[in-house]
This record gives structure tokens, sequence and C-alpha cells, in this order.
């Protein structure tokens, strides 16, 4: 029992760490050149994997392409879905709301940051792919329901002022911490990722206390 579980674990280490080597590849090549322009061909011989192993991971680039993207929200291959890792789970657990919006911005700034150069390639594959038009718009209604869940909780936990319009708060703070809002800002005001995450603090609590 304890050797199957050691076989099935080496596999399960070493599939993952084929597929990182893949969507790596696939996010260089997309950036680069854009997602017409690339071939599951070249992400095979990019990531030094045949293109039997790519088709085992990946049935079609649709397929890949979502992958890249849903890897630039999380920030790696592994399971650990976003709402579990350290950043999100104290952006609602921390005692402050100064504590919560400076953990929320800095998994933003990480996770824009890896999104900004997808962005343009994004747009274009959105326009052509329904399936990639829908699971866009799937991360979309994922993050005005993470930021409801946000700012319900800080106003449940006392750290908003009262009548605070958590709707409002909640539909304001996922334009703003988009990554499409990332990349307006980059382009209009050169903005470093640290420049990026200041302002995020300083806006979403500026807009917090408002009355």
């Amino acid at each position: 029992m304890t050797s199957d579980s050691g076989v099935g674990d080496h596999y399960a280490r070493r599939r993952q760490r084929t597929e990182a080597r893949i969507v790596t590849a696939a996010t260089e090549l997309f950036t680069n050149q854009g997602y017409a322009a690339t071939s599951l061909r070249e992400v095979a011989q990019r990531a030094g994997v045949s293109e039997r192993s790519l088709y085992q991971h990946f049935a079609t680039k649709v397929v890949l392409f979502q992958r890249v993207v849903e890897v630039g929200i999380v920030g790696d291959v592994g399971a650990e879905p976003m709402t579990e890792r350290p950043w999100s789970r104290a952006a609602v657990t921390a005692p402050t709301l100064a504590d919560r919006v400076e953990a929320f911005a800095d998994g933003v700034a990480e996770m824009t940051g890896r999104l900004e150069p997808l962005m343009a390639v994004n747009a274009e594959v959105e326009n052509s792919e329904p399936a990639v038009r829908e699971s866009a718009g799937h991360w979309r209604r994922a993050t005005l329901d993470y930021l409801y869940a946000f700012w319900h909780g800080a106003a449940r936990d006392g750290l908003l002022p009262p009548d605070t319009d958590v709707e409002w708060l909640a539909a304001t703070t996922a334009v703003l911490s988009a990554a499409e809002s990332r990349l307006l800002i980059s382009r209009t005001f050169g903005w470093d990722a640290e420049r990026y995450r200041q302002w995020l603090v300083r806006t979403w609590l500026e807009l917090a206390a408002r009355p």
C-alpha cells in the first residue's frame, strides 16, 4: 500500500513538473509572438517535451491558453486554490482593515504583474474563442464575488464605518484591481509593482473611509 502510494506521488510530482515546463514555455511564446502565431509544436520544443507528452496534458491550444491564464492568476501549477493562499487568507482574517488591504494589495500586485503581459493576448483570444471568453467571464465574476466577501467580512467584523455601501465598494475595487486596469496604469504612468501596490492600499482605504 505504501509502495503504491509512493509511486503515485512520484508520478504526480513528475507530471506537475512537466506541466509547469509546458505552461512556462507557452506563457513566453504567447506573450512574445501572440496566440495565433504560436503552435503547440513550438511550445513542446521550448518546453523540452515531446508533442505526445504535451497533448497528454493539453488536448488543444485553447485549453493550454486557459491554463496559462489560470496559472498567472493563482501563481503556480499547484492544486491550492487562490482563496487558500497565505495572502488571500490574511486579507480576510487580519485584525485591522489596513492589514487586510495590505495583504490583498500584495497579492493583487503580484497577480496582475504576472497577468499584465498576457492581457493583449487574452483580448485577442477572447474575440475568437468562446471557451476563453467564457473562462474570462468566470474569473471576473470570481473576483467580484471575492470582493463582496472581503468587504462584507470587514463590515461584519466592525472594520467599516456604519452605513458603508458595501456593494459599491466591491464593484469599484473589483474594477480597480483588475489586470486590465493594471495594464492601463502601467502604460499611462509607468508605475512599477510597488508604486501600484501603494496606490491600491491608499485608494482602497480612502474609499472605505468615505462617508
